[in-house]
């Protein structure tokens, strides 16, 4: 799984919208709201860099609010006003383009430049939506493109703003189409491969974690690789996540159909169901699962970022409750509020191997102190990613409930029923 460690790492240095505080604008004075489009156009330079604010959603927002729509439409345009100029400078300008987005021009040819401010502006637009208005469920785009001014300036500024909007526009359709043929390529030729999980005191393997085959995760490499958007990112993570869980149930049915029986571990990232929309969607998923199943299923949350508050956590951990026996929540070595996790229903938490201290008597340590402290909680104590003998001793001694790796057995193209197994 170190392709979805490496999509996470990159996302937590992106995320700049799940702070408390607002991306601040390192630009100067703001934006003048009047300025024509047209002005930014330097001397004699054929190219102007532009970019665009996209408020996703808005449409299916008109059409069931109706005649409330209006009141929406301008609290959410307000803080897409505010935050826009609180990024750009006296010589950049902006105009509305009808009710869900922004034409941006900027006066200075630096793209990376651009491409900062407009990301800037949309983490914030993000941020200050779900903190003033969450009922509004909208998603926030950007592009950023050097343009021709041939192809834009026909002397009429709202011209411009239009021909802006719809140059930037067709080069969005183009990304987004790339994507889906990324993701119509995944979903057909994906592979799922599931991780025994070894249950120490009853040394019997019990249940499954589900997770990508090497190829898959390649290919999933490959494209976190080239995002460069928090959001594109997220919801990269978003299509793995759910072709997982429903791999994972047709797997858990192949077996169970044959008279096999064992439990299925099925972990989900945070980020794909932070977003109210992204999480509607995996839910549905999970509202597919026949109710005969859920007992045969774990979930798993992780890859929360550093200063997650503990109660937006298992927030997030309980929408999932309905759907499995169980649901852990992935927590660094040296605990957490586990109080709270334990008050709230949770089954308990996990531990990536490969967060814990290099040295493994330290490692030993720091687990035998958590395992101790979430058994008084009456929290069970899953170690993910033992890959290495030393690993799994550590685990061993700190007595954790389950442990899964490359040093308990390798992945397995379909689940077996529960069977003995003891380390040798």
């Amino acid at each position: 799984m170190n392709f979805i460690r490496t999509g996470l790492k990159k996302l937590a240095g992106m995320l700049l919208a799940l702070t408390d505080d607002a991306p601040q604008s390192t630009a100067g004075p703001n934006a003048n709201p009047t300025r024509p489009l047209g002005a930014v156009r330097r001397a004699n330079a054929p190219t102007v860099m532009a970019g665009s604010i996209q408020l996703l959603g808005m449409a299916e927002i008109k059409q069931r609010l109706g005649a409330r729509w209006s009141a929406v439409a301008d609290i959410a345009c307000r803080i897409a006003e505010q935050a826009i100029q609180r990024h750009l400078s006296v010589e950049d300008a902006y105009q509305r383009q009808g009710g869900e987005g922004f034409a941006l021009c900027f006066a200075s040819p630096d793209k990376a430049q651009a491409e900062a401010k407009t990301r800037a502006i949309a983490e914030e637009i993000a941020t200050q939506l779900s903190r003033q208005a969450p009922q509004i469920p909208l998603q926030v785009d950007h592009t950023v493109a050097e343009l021709k001014w041939a192809d834009i300036d026909n002397g009429e500024e709202e011209s411009i703003a239009e021909l802006i909007a719809r140059e930037l526009r067709q080069l969005r359709e183009r990304a987004e189409a790339a994507a889906r043929e990324w993701r119509n390529e995944l979903l057909r030729t994906a592979g799922v491969r599931f991780g025994p999980i070894w249950h120490p005191p009853r040394r019997i393997i019990t249940s499954y974690r589900a997770m990508l085959n090497e190829q898959t995760g390649t290919q999933a490499l490959q494209r976190l690789a080239n995002v460069t958007t928090p959001d594109e990112l997220k919801s990269t993570l978003h299509e793995l996540d759910c072709l997982i869980v429903g791999r994972a149930i047709k797997a858990l049915d192949r077996l169970l159909h044959t008279g096999g029986m064992a439990q299925m571990l099925v972990p989900v990232n945070f980020n794909s169901l932070s977003n109210r929309t992204a999480r509607e969607k995996y839910l549905n998923l999970c509202r597919d699962i026949p109710q005969h199943y859920t007992r045969f299923l774990l979930f798993e949350v992780h890859g929360a970022p550093n200063g997650t508050p503990v109660s937006r956590l298992i927030e997030i951990a309980l929408s999932l409750k309905p759907y499995g026996h169980g649901v852990l929540v992935e927590l660094p070595a040296g605990g957490g509020q586990l109080q709270e996790l334990a008050s709230m229903g949770l089954l308990g938490l996990s531990v990536d191997a490969k967060s814990l201290p290099r040295n493994l008597g330290q490692a030993t340590t720091a687990l035998t102190r958590l395992v101790s402290t979430a058994t008084a909680h009456n929290l069970k104590v899953f170690v993910h990613g033992a890959d290495t003998v030393g690993t799994l001793e550590a685990a061993q001694k700190a007595r954790a409930d389950c442990i899964d790796g490359r040093a308990v057995a390798l992945p397995l193209p379909e689940p077996k029923t529960a069977y003995r197994w003891t380390p040798g």
